[in-house]
């Protein structure tokens, strides 16, 4: 018994609960080396404190005490230690991208709520975008309202393509190619994101191209009469600015009321704006 020590005096050398010590011995992560039969008192070795301060340091490091027990008693090789630990790391620095990014969103609304002392008229959101394959045409409109006839004839002749090509239109988007909001003199491209899988050639004004995935867009969801798109856009741009983005490529207004030509209640819409940006 003098090799022995009891539960109570492992716990304070160990600085662990007893309660703790008690589960571990639940999951045979770590039995006591005797039990007295007559009470069920729990006994251990100052040897067992090495497995203990193995479990603590992997269980501090993020494993699970079913990942820990596999890692102390599957005899596992360097390599496979090495790997589960890459894992893990991988795991936390992803985890902790992601609370930074929480932040970041935190001090946007904070900023929101300093500066206009009121909720803000829109919901601007960061997220990923995916790339897509476009087939396009691109035009200088000189004024805002030369925008509808502009846009209703590019759009037409984009569709006169389609019809040609037998082409598959699925979202229907304008790009707007500007740095900064603007009042004049507006280059934009009416598109249609279509299917890598048709082989197509371009024809005419009508090009194709690869749009690449954006790793952070800066996104407004706008519902109102068509006329109030340039203010929220005007929104987005101040939004910007506030919070320190910089534009990486163009505006993108994506048509989520369907085909502009084909619509009938421009009182009525409802389009996403988005713009590629970088801190």
């Amino acid at each position: 018994m003098s090799n022995f020590i009891k539960i109570g005096l492992f716990s304070k050398i160990a600085q662990v609960t007893i309660r703790a010590l008690r589960h571990y011995d639940e999951l045979g992560l770590l039995k006591p080396a005797w039990i007295e039969p007559s009470t069920n008192y729990r006994y251990y070795t100052y040897d067992q404190l090495i497995r203990l301060n193995q479990i603590l340091v992997l269980k501090d490091a993020g494993f699970s005490l079913e990942q820990v027990a596999s890692m102390i008693d599957k005899a596992m090789t360097i390599e496979d230690m090495q790997r589960m630990m890459q894992q893990k790391k991988d795991h936390l620095a992803q985890q902790i991208s992601e609370a930074a990014q929480q932040i970041k969103s935190i001090e946007v609304r904070l900023n929101q709520l300093k500066q206009l002392g009121e909720q803000p008229k829109y919901e601007i959101v960061i997220k990923r975008v995916p790339g897509l394959r476009m087939a396009a045409l691109r035009r200088i409109v000189p004024k805002p309202q030369d925008m509808p006839g502009y846009r209703c004839r590019m759009f037409g002749e984009l569709d006169e393509w389609l019809s040609r090509t037998k082409c598959t239109a699925e979202q229907e988007y304008v790009f707007y190619h500007m740095s900064e909001f603007i009042e004049e003199n507006f280059d934009i491209e009416v598109a249609y994101s279509i299917s890598r899988e048709e082989q197509l050639m371009p024809d005419g004004n009508t090009t194709i191209f690869e749009l690449p995935p954006e790793p952070m867009v800066a996104s407004l969801v706008y519902q109102g009469p068509f006329m109030g798109v340039g203010d929220a856009l005007l929104e987005l741009f101040t939004w910007l600015g506030v919070n320190g983005y910089s534009p990486t490529g163009p505006v993108r207004e994506l048509h989520l009321f369907g085909r502009e030509n084909n619509h009938h209640d421009f009182n009525q819409v409802l389009v996403e704006l988005q713009v590629p940006i970088s801190p």
